[in-house]
C-alpha cells in the first residue's frame, strides 16, 4: 500500500469516526473541544438539572430531604445514565480498531 493511499484511508477514518472531540487551539495553547447531543436548550437545561439532582441524591444522607426535592429520582438517575451512554466515544474506539488493521497491512507491505 502506498503512502498517498494510508494517507487518504486515515483521513477518511478521521472524518468518519472522530466525531466528538475536535482540536482547537486558544491562547492558552491546543485543547480538544467536546461535543454533546442535545435536541434543544431546554433538552440541556433538563440534563443539566438532572445531572445535579443525581448529584444531590447520591450525597444525601437523609432520604426524606431528597425525596420531598427529587419526587422521581428513579427517573433522574435513568436520564443520567442515558446521558452518561452519549457521551461514550463508540465511533473513536471504533477507529483505533480500523487504525490497528491498517497498520498490519502496512507492517506488511514495504512503503
Amino acid at each position: 500500500m502506498k503512502k498517498k493511499q494510508i494517507r487518504e484511508r486515515l483521513n477518511a477514518l478521521r472524518a468518519q469516526k472522530l466525531v466528538h472531540l475536535t482540536p482547537k487551539t486558544g491562547r492558552t495553547g491546543r485543547y480538544y473541544e467536546g461535543t454533546y447531543r442535545v435536541s434543544s436548550y431546554s433538552d440541556l437545561m433538563f440534563l443539566v438539572t438532572n445531572l445535579i439532582k443525581v448529584s444531590v441524591l447520591a450525597l444525601e444522607k437523609n432520604e426524606g430531604v431528597a425525596a420531598q426535592e427529587l419526587p422521581d429520582p428513579q427517573y433522574n438517575v435513568l436520564q443520567v445514565l442515558l446521558h452518561a451512554l452519549q457521551l461514550i466515544p463508540v465511533e473513536e474506539l471504533e477507529l483505533i480498531d480500523e487504525l490497528a488493521q491498517l497498520l498490519e497491512e502496512v507492517n506488511g507491505d514495504e512503503l
